[in-house]
């Protein structure tokens, strides 16, 4: 992946991370620094006060900046006082009175410098051992996200080969088109150049120049999505059919895009076999896309709660401290002692009202409701996933009641409680030989739907049933803990209800009930 393609949302999340880091740390200035040759810019700066540094600020290579020791050293830098450090008296930061400096590298998983991760300070700071580990806890959610990006970017640039579909954005206002690497090899231009319209015109077929001149011209003058198909002349006499679909967007400076795709019909007809492989990479390239925005999402919410809980925790190690001290004196002043811990008390409850707090924003926020075919979103959602149910050799028996009445509520969120429940089920079976899942959908009598996920799986203990949903609860290695608890709260603020309970001979059964848009009409 090329270091400029982060994605909006994983910048929003660093932008959490950077302010966490200045306030936690108190310090005016937390960068994350990237590197683009000749120059070094200012990816994200923390919203702090007085922070001299500008998102998307540029400053030359080779002058002797803080960063870039660091990432020639590929080590971390730690400036206590520059003033008092020889080879640092010239340094271009301190013009802007940035005299202590903290800085890690961060690198791509190939192993290319990313840029870094500092804080500066306008006085003489030696930065704690625990100040140092928590930027390095930092730098490493920022290098994971890096892992993620460039690994979803591999599934979809081998999917875009085997399916011979390319991706672009066309700037209308300027009329340079992105193009993916299948794009180039579709057009058959050379990846060194920048794509344009005129470049597209040469290629279509003299016959139908007039039909793709005036769909473009109308789509960039209506600002309208665009489906069409049209033959490409190559300059070896080879025809090609393509069909191209793109849709129109507004970027930030309320400027006319267009992304889309352009797939080679001609290859996909003429081989049926790459065709089927292809749709198996697509479903797995969605799979890890829709697991990379839910770690991203998790992130995000993380640094929030991190953020949140900073301060009562803090509280809570300062009264256990102040309370060990007092109990430690001759004679013990306990009443000092108990005042300390009926503080701490206090301060657990306010952790735990964060923690509710969270659950309470899925409850309370405002659904976009439309009326669902539970079975159709059940199919929908095992396109997601029969890739690794086939790699795992999952047999799966669905017993879908097609007489069930539409439910109401948010489309994407449901998906993503079916998405959860269905990733748990395969993983439970993971370790054991004889692996079939069982989803079932039914009318009850009281006019609910009810919809059961039942799994061959590893199962889960009976002092952990009531637990799982518990957030922060996990029984995986890696597991945040988060999972179970936010698809209840879906299905709760959808009106409905979300348990387990172990299965009949092994494994474990999930099940939840949503009501009917009949029951809701009673």
């Amino acid at each position: 992946m090329s270091p400029a393609e982060v994605p909006s949302e994983i910048v929003q999340k660093w932008q959490e991370i950077v302010n966490i880091i200045a306030e936690i740390i108190h310090v005016p200035s937390a960068l994350i620094m990237k590197v683009e040759p000749p120059n070094i810019k200012v990816f994200v700066s923390s919203e702090s006060n007085g922070n001299p540094y500008e998102r998307d600020e540029l400053a030359p290579l080779n002058t002797g900046l803080y960063c870039e020791t660091v990432m020639k050293s590929r080590q971390s830098l730690l400036v206590a006082d520059a003033l008092r450090e020889e080879e640092w008296k010239s340094n271009p930061d301190i013009k802007l009175g940035m005299i202590s400096y903290l800085g890690f590298p961060v690198t791509w998983p190939d192993g290319r410098i990313f840029g870094t991760i500092c804080v500066l300070d306008k006085k003489e700071n030696s930065y704690s051992e625990l100040y140092r580990k928590f930027v390095v806890q930092c730098r490493d959610v920022l290098e994971a996200d890096l892992r993620a990006l460039a690994r979803s970017e591999a599934y979809l640039e081998e999917a875009q080969r085997l399916s011979h579909t390319g991706s672009f954005g066309w700037r209308v206002s300027t009329g340079e088109i992105d193009w993916s690497k299948e794009s180039f090899r579709i057009f058959g231009y050379d990846q060194s150049l920048t794509g344009t319209l005129d470049m597209v015109l040469q290629r279509t077929h003299p016959e139908d120049r007039i039909l793709v001149q005036t769909t473009l011209d109308r789509a960039s003058r209506d600002g309208k999505d665009f489906n069409y198909e049209y033959r490409l002349l190559m300059p070896d006499g080879l025809i090609k059919h393509v069909h191209v679909v793109a849709h129109a967007v507004r970027d930030q400076a309320d400027q006319l895009e267009f992304i889309g795709a352009v797939m080679d019909v001609t290859e996909s007809r003429r081989d049926i076999t790459e065709k089927m492989q292809a749709q198996d990479a697509l479903q797995a390239a969605r799979a890890e896309l829709v697991r990379s925005a839910h770690v991203s999402r998790m992130g995000a919410m993380t640094a929030s709660i991190a953020h949140e809980m900073n301060q009562p925790l803090t509280a809570v190690v300062g009264m256990a401290s102040a309370g060990l001290r007092w109990l430690g004196q001759t004679p013990p002043a306990t009443d000092r002692a108990r005042e300390c811990f009926d503080k701490i008390v206090h301060a657990g409850q306010r952790a735990a009202d964060v923690l509710e707090s969270v659950r309470a924003m899925f409850k309370s926020e405002k659904l976009a409701s439309v009326p669902i075919d539970l079975n159709q979103l059940i199919n929908d959602v095992f396109t997601l996933v029969q890739g690794v149910v086939k790699r795992q050799d999952i047999a799966v028996r669905t017993e879908l009641d097609t007489a069930i009445m539409p439910v109401t509520g948010n489309r994407v969120q449901l998906q993503q409680v079916l998405y959860n429940l269905l990733s748990n089920a395969i993983e439970a079976m993971e370790s054991v030989a004889d692996r079939t899942m069982l989803v079932k959908s039914e009318h009850e009598n009281s006019g609910q739907v009810r919809v059961t996920i039942e799994d061959s799986g590893t199962g889960i203990e009976p002092q952990q049933i009531d637990k799982i949903f518990d957030p922060f609860f996990t029984t995986k290695v890696d597991g945040m803990g988060m999972g179970l608890s936010i698809c209840r709260s879906i299905i709760e603020a959808h009106g409905g209800r979300l348990w387990a309970s172990p299965g009949r001979s092994h494994g474990a059964v999930f099940q939840f009930t949503l009501p009917s848009d009949a029951s809701r009409g009673e």
